[in-house]
């Protein structure tokens, strides 16, 4: 269900080019895939069997060399003489000596000097206390070895490499009590045993042979090697392998008669060549299919979609308010139908947009001149100056003051019937406002003018402050309790902008308050009243932006631009 909603929601070109892929180029590219893997699997195991065979045989080279080695140390632990000298330590010294020199010695010479490979030969003897020539040491001089004590254990040749030397061990066995009664140790030529033999490796390809603690005894063509990753070679079947930033296959051998592993590797770029020649064939055919399909599938889908995306792009500018857009087409099919019928419904809508406003801006003039003209001026200043002359005569200061006040405050809230009015005398009628009520509230609250003399050289809608101080006095101030009240008011530039702060630590309002008072009308000239006169006239990123806090108080911005009427259009 997720999936066919996803679907229906695609665009139109999307939709045509999902349905051409499922058709054309879906099968297309499954059947250039399916040849591919064919290919790569046949090329793989082709490449898995070479480098197998390979392995092998390294694996029976190495084998071959080391039984022949092993043939020699047989020839030394089962030869009479060896078995009578290591089997009977208590012989005359002269007689063991005659043996050895006789006997013994002149075979070691010939393996060491004659053959070559041997540099060194030992009998290791379980019950000599002390050496006996050049060949023959007692066994507690090795004991602690790891090679001794694994000798002693086992029937079969040992063979080792520790410390950069390559030597065998065997035991020899008293014949007639079936005891061990000696060990022989032999050290090869590392370079024999291996030199002919390294070099013999194919380009590229790599031999590493390791003991059974995965520690090295042969690297051959492969680049430095660290513990961590001799220690995560495997050593059974095949693997792979990342050695000195290269990848191998490793075909893992175990090496007859030892306990040794040789890893074959194989750079898997070898046959990652073949396989990326084989994709890049595959590749171009279907890019090239691909190629012609996408040229006839787009020039097709461009007949199409053109006059569609057109009409789109018309309506979305509609829609981001746009609503001057001119449209229009010579396309007689069904979509220069719909255009054409677009176009005539839009040019419908802005009439009336334009009726609608011009009407809802004469209903706001008509409300604020009916306000104005519920008081008569003349009548109201003569008065005014009356009361002003009588309270002077009885030395009545205060009563003089407010008057001035009143009188000051009814001029700029008439302002001879105009909708617009410097900032200057808004900045004093709402001044005006307030020392009015804070006299009727007898001083219970303190005031704070702030204005920047650069915003009085700009204009704005009349009576705009007057409404939001009246608001914060009577539900802010008046509402407090136990604290004195204190009331704001900034006016500074921002930009293109001018700003109003009106400020109080009144009790507050919660946001839902907030959001009724700028929605729904209240009793008199409101703050939604204001809102819409703003908006009406400078559009919606101006207007009123309330901030308050339950409990501390409230913060009322107007936001205007920067206006200056032109004075032939006031009425």
């Amino acid at each position: 269900m997720t999936a066919f909603r996803f679907i229906r929601n695609l665009r139109l070109r999307q939709k045509l080019l999902l349905s051409y892929v499922t058709v054309i180029f879906l099968p297309t590219i499954v059947l250039g895939l399916y040849a591919y893997q064919n290919s790569k699997s046949s090329l793989e195991s082709q490449f898995l069997q070479s480098a197998d065979n390979e392995a092998k045989k390294v694996t029976q080279e190495i084998s071959y060399r080391l039984q022949r080695q092993e043939v020699s140390m047989k020839s030394i632990v089962f030869h009479p003489a060896v078995i009578e000298l290591m089997s009977n330590p208590n012989q005359d010294l002269y007689i063991q000596f005659k043996a050895l020199n006789d006997k013994i010695e002149p075979i070691f010479f010939n393996l060491m000097y004659m053959v070559g490979d041997m540099n060194e030969i030992m009998l290791y003897s379980e019950s000599l206390q002390s050496e006996l020539g050049n060949f023959v040491t007692p066994s507690s001089a090795v004991k602690n070895k790891d090679w001794f004590l694994e000798t002693k254990g086992s029937d079969t040749t040992k063979w080792w490499f520790e410390d950069g030397e390559l030597f065998a061990t065997r035991v020899i066995y008293n014949i007639e009590f079936r005891t061990v009664s000696g060990e022989l140790y032999v050290r090869f030529d590392y370079n024999k045993i291996f030199g002919d033999f390294i070099g013999k490796v194919n380009e590229g390809k790599g031999i590493i042979i390791t003991d059974r603690e995965n520690r090295p005894i042969l690297t051959e063509h492969v680049g430095q090697m660290e513990d961590v990753q001799l220690q995560s070679l495997s050593r059974k079947g095949t693997s792979k392998a990342v050695i000195s930033g290269e990848s191998y296959i490793v075909v893992n051998k175990d090496i007859p008669q030892t306990d040794w592993i040789l890893h074959y590797l194989v750079p898997d770029n070898q046959y990652k060549t073949s396989i990326g020649n084989i994709l890049s064939a595959t590749g171009i055919i279907v890019l090239i299919c691909m190629v012609f399909l996408s040229i006839i599938i787009y020039l097709f889908s461009e007949t199409m979609l053109k006059g569609i995306e057109k009409l789109n792009t018309k309506m979305k500018m509609v829609e981001d308010g746009d609503l001057t857009v001119v449209v229009s087409t010579n396309s007689k099919d069904e979509i220069g139908q719909l255009t054409d019928r677009f176009g005539s419904m839009l040019k419908q809508i802005n009439q009336l947009i334009s009726e609608v406003y011009q009407t809802k801006i004469t209903q706001k003039a008509a409300e604020l001149k009916a306000l104005q003209a519920q008081i008569n001026p003349h009548f109201l200043y003569n008065s005014l100056s009356l009361i002003n002359s009588k309270a002077l005569r009885i030395d009545a200061q205060e009563i003089s003051d407010l008057v001035n006040q009143l009188s000051r405050y009814y001029r700029t809230t008439l302002n001879k019937g105009k909708q617009i009015i410097s900032i200057e005398d808004e900045w004093t009628n709402v001044q005006a406002y307030i020392l009015i009520q804070l006299a009727m509230h007898n001083t219970s609250f303190d005031i704070e003018f702030d204005a920047d003399d650069k915003v009085f050289q700009f204009e704005m809608i009349h009576l705009i402050l007057q409404p939001i101080v009246e608001n914060a006095i009577m539900h802010g101030i008046d509402q407090k309790r136990g604290e004195r009240g204190k009331l704001i008011l900034r006016a500074s530039l921002d930009g293109e902008d001018i700003i109003f702060v009106v400020e109080d630590n009144g009790v507050g309002m919660e946001p839902y308050m907030i959001d009724r008072m700028l929605e729904y009308e209240s009793a008199g000239y409101g703050i939604k009243n204001v809102q819409e006169r703003l908006q009406l006239l400078f559009g919606s990123k101006y207007g009123i932006f309330i901030q308050s806090q339950p409990g501390i108080g409230t913060s009322v911005i107007v936001r205007i631009p920067q206006y200056r009427h032109i004075r032939e259009e006031d009425s």
